[in-house]
């Protein structure tokens, strides 16, 4: 007599679920992450991220902790939105 397989052996396989912490993000979409961690809302981050080139929102972020800023989201909006220059101290 022959023996039975189990049934999920004949149902599709899926892929394993990821948690949010194991998803794979774009590039575009962490920088958006860290706007939104520094304080800026979701939907302002993404619109810096589509309109101005990444380049200059991340020298912005490396630029932000030597700024002493006391609204640091607002601040990195002025910043990215009118080029700042680099702060005086600036090692960049």
């Amino acid at each position: 007599m022959s023996e039975l397989a189990p049934v999920s052996e004949f149902l599709p396989r899926r892929g394993k679920r990821l948690s949010p912490d194991d998803a794979v993000l774009s590039d575009r979409d962490e920088l958006v992450l860290e706007l939104v961690h520094i304080g800026i809302g979701l939907r302002k981050a993404q619109n810096l991220v589509d309109h101005y080139p990444a380049e200059l929102i991340e020298r912005q972020l490396r630029w932000l902790p030597q700024r002493a800023a006391r609204r640091p989201a607002s601040l990195l909006i002025a910043a990215i939105e009118h080029n700042y220059d680099p702060p005086v101290y600036a090692k960049d």
